[in-house]
């Protein structure tokens, strides 16, 4: 304030400046509450016409962008109005030419009394009297007229009340929509203040999940993004959401990651539901639902992950006792690669599957012929469930257990199922009511269920396992394994009787040999008999196998052949006798486990019936015998008149060529008569007939003889005559060679004829024993039938 001015008028000039000073904020604020209004409206209507054209919100970002361009015009509005004015500097002076301006009876006295006063020091004294006086007449003449004046015609009114009228008409509109329909304000707030993506209040509503494999398993979208596997079907399904209406006709615009897009009419498939399959999706995908007047604002995403998988898979295995594999030294290791589609284990093996998936798991499902077993992760409680439902052939669950918690099956990508390979398990094993008795524990064959920590596979079993990764993917094609339960089969015996035929007498020991065998051990080996139709016997062997693999009875020592006694058996003449070999394994789980060899059918005769019966293998084998030697004689005399013949050398040569394949057939037929002469001295040592006289001629004077003499010559003529004949194929001269043939064929010929001849005196000695066992059989005849009519003349005295 100026303090050089009288009172009066400085008065006057500071009520001019707080009038300009009021009128420029109530004007301003006019102004700002119309724009603000206005803005308000064009938003409003601009977000409509946005709808009415898409059916959708507008974007978050176009909405900030209209609500900053509505701010910057409010900004500018109020600095332009508001601000900047009343910042404007209001001189003295100008409002004094104001009022001049306004009020023209001051007729310049105001403006003059102002330029004086600001232009003279009134303190001064040295100013002229006239001056002064002048000085003081205008300004009493000034406050005189400064009395009357009305300042408002100063100001004209007319922008401010333009403004307060724009002003009212956009706040009274403000308010009438405030009242008649407040969900407008809503709508606005929501779509510009909160940024909502959904604000508009639709009539139809729609969501979407996914339907997935396998089962059909709904998949809600989280956020708007799903997961699922690369190269299968993708099923959406929309539904209408509760309490709105369902549309007639869903659009769903699809776009892949590689920019492919497609609009498709989805097809009803339900009460309120629409569905469409993209077939075979192999990369990320969004899309949005349109139906009436709903469309999805912000697009669902679906991004495509490649199914979990197993990466390596071994067996840790723990083996039956009885198999003795559990020895590193023995059989099969005790972790098994698995690195194909077969694995096969001995029956009763306790076995830990572990694996390792290419993704963290969530859940593992194994299915098998006639059970289920699922481990999975519980969402809300994030406990992992393990259960194992035993089903029947029509998949109805006839017992179910759940594993303990302690035993995590699942760890990250890594998995550890334990399973049991035993005998198939059959229904109702288990008492009604889902309790199960105490298995009897002297018992081997218990209920394999009361093992409550394995899953039960039953042998020769396909198990088809399915993953669940940590986003809720499965592997749709099962990875298979086929587990096969070696089933510990009976031992295999090859065993025969030595030096034994048809009949045999009361006092004959019965020797075996052979070898038995069995795949993991033989606890016992025994003589099982049976006398006509008695029970069968069973009468074990002093050396036992002690859970060797294998048995063997040779004519080694440290092996030897075992011999059933049967003197002990007081067995009677003409009884039958069955014999066979019998082998026990040590399988204590499911066995154990009993075979037999061949079994034999023994007749008991009387020591005169053997000797009688091997008397006629003698006779035939001497016929035999007979024959060969005939049959070598002629192919010697063919040999040695071929051979006289000089001027024709084939004839020879093919003398030659037949006398070989004689030769040799010939040695094998000795060997033959040799092996079944040795056999009858085995029977006669055997059944405890022999004697020193006969052993001594039929090994010394037979056997023997044919084994060495024999046998040597015919290898001997053998070589001999091919060498022959390869001197006359090739056209040499053989006359030397053809002679040493024909010398060594006549010494084997007397060879043979002295063995024959030792065959001709058994012979008769076997007659002797034959006339003497037809003696003896006459004597008994002659007894029987003088104690018969001795009988009867005793009953015709007593009559």
């Amino acid at each position: 304030m100026n303090s050089n001015l009288p009172e009066q008028i400085e008065e006057l000039i500071a009520r001019l400046r707080n009038n300009i000073r009021k009128y420029v904020v109530l004007r301003g604020i006019c102004l700002v509450i119309a724009a603000g209004i206005l803005i308000f409206w064009l938003t409003l209507a601009i977000d409509w016409a946005w709808f009415g054209l898409t059916r959708m919100e507008i974007p978050r970002p176009g909405r900030i962008l209209f609500l900053l361009a509505g701010i910057g015009i409010l900004v500018v509005v109020l600095l332009r109005n508001l601000v900047w004015q009343l910042m404007a500097h209001l001189r003295t002076h100008g409002l004094a030419l104001q009022l001049e301006k306004t009020f023209p009876e001051l007729n310049d006295r105001l403006i003059s009394i102002v330029d004086l006063q600001q232009s003279l020091n009134p303190e001064k004294e040295d100013l002229p009297p006239l001056t002064l006086a002048m000085h003081q007449r205008v300004l009493n003449e000034a406050s005189t007229l400064v009395d009357k004046l009305d300042l408002k015609k100063v100001f004209n009114f007319r922008p401010l009340k333009n403004a307060t009228l724009v002003a009212g008409v956009a706040v009274l509109s403000l308010a009438a929509t405030a009242v008649a329909s407040p969900e407008t304000l809503s709508h606005w707030s929501n779509a510009y203040l909160k940024l909502s993506e959904e604000y508009w209040n639709r009539k139809c509503g729609l969501n979407a999940v996914i339907l997935a494999q396998p089962g059909d398993r709904v998949v809600e979208f989280s956020d708007r993004k799903a997961r699922h596997p690369a190269g299968r079907d993708l099923t959406i399904v929309a539904r209408t959401i509760e309490g709105k209406q369902t549309p007639d006709q869903v659009m769903m615009q699809y776009r892949t990651k590689s920019g492919h897009r497609s609009r498709v009419m989805m097809i009803p498939s339900g009460e309120g539901e629409f569905r469409h399959t993209i077939g075979d999706l192999v990369e990320d995908v969004e899309f949005i639902l349109t139906g009436g007047d709903f469309t999805s604002v912000i697009p669902y995403q679906v991004e495509t992950l490649p199914e979990p998988a197993i990466s390596s898979m071994k067996a840790v295995c723990q083996y039956p006792d009885y198999t003795g594999w559990n020895n590193p030294q023995i059989g099969e290791p005790n972790e098994i690669l698995i690195s194909g589609t077969e694995l096969a284990v001995p029956m009763e093996t306790l076995l830990q599957l572990e694996g390792t998936s290419t993704s963290p798991l969530k859940g593992i499902e194994i299915t098998g012929r006639d059970f289920v077993f699922q481990a999975r992760q519980d969402q809300e409680t994030g406990r992992l469930l393990m259960r194992c439902r035993y089903e029947d052939e029509q998949g109805i669950a006839w017992h179910e257990h759940e594993f303990s918690d302690s035993r995590q099956m699942i760890t990250g990508a890594g998995f550890t199922i334990p399973l049991r390979v035993t005998q198939r398990v059959e229904k109702g094993t288990t008492p009604a009511g889902g309790e199960t008795a105490e298995p009897d524990a002297a018992s081997p064959k218990h209920n394999p269920l009361y093992d409550e920590d394995y899953v039960i596979v039953n042998r020769d079993d396909l198990l088809r396992i399915v993953l669940e990764d940590e986003y809720g993917i499965f592997n749709l094609d099962p990875i298979r394994l086929n587990l096969h339960g070696i089933v510990d089969e009976q031992p295999q015996i090859e065993t025969r009787l030595y030096g034994i035929g048809r009949a045999v007498t009361r006092k004959a020991f019965l020797p075996f040999e052979g070898v038995v065998r069995d795949d993991y051990g033989l606890a016992e080996v025994a003589f099982e008999y049976r006398i006509d139709q008695l029970e069968p016997a069973v009468q074990k062997l002093e050396r036992q196998p002690g859970g060797a693999l294998q048995f063997a009875m040779s004519e080694a020592a440290e092996t030897p052949r075992e011999k059933l006694d049967l003197l002990p058996l007081e067995l009677e003449v003409d009884q039958v006798l069955l014999v066979s070999f019998q082998a026990t394994d040590e399988d204590h789980l499911n066995g154990p486990h009993v075979a037999r060899g061949e079994t034999y059918r023994l007749k008991i005769v009387s020591d005169e019936e053997l000797l009688s019966l091997l008397h006629q293998d003698e006779l035939n084998l001497r016929k035999r015998f007979e024959q060969l030697i005939e049959e070598l004689t002629r192919a010697r005399d063919d040999f040695h008149q071929s051979g006289e013949k000089q001027d024709e050398p084939e004839l020879l040569a093919d003398a030659t060529q037949r006398t070989l394949n004689i030769l040799r057939k010939d040695a094998v037929e000795a060997d033959a008569i040799r092996m079944a002469f040795e056999s009858i001295r085995l029977e006669l040592v055997n059944n405890r007939v022999d004697t020193p006289q006969m052993r001594l001629r039929l090994e010394d004077k037979i056997i023997r003889p044919l084994e060495v003499e024999v046998g040597t010559a015919f290898r001997t003529l053998n070589e001999q005559y091919r060498d022959l004949d390869y001197e006359l194929q090739n056209r040499r001269p053989a006359a030397e060679l053809a002679a040493q043939c024909l010398t060594g064929t006549d010494q084997l010929l007397t060879t043979l004829r002295r063995i024959l001849s030792e065959m001709q005196q058994l012979e008769n000695f076997q007659e002797v024993v034959e006339m003497l066992k037809e003696i003896i059989e006459e004597e008994k005849k002659l007894k029987e039938r003088t104690e018969a009519e001795r009988k009867s003349k005793l009953i015709d005295l007593l009559n």
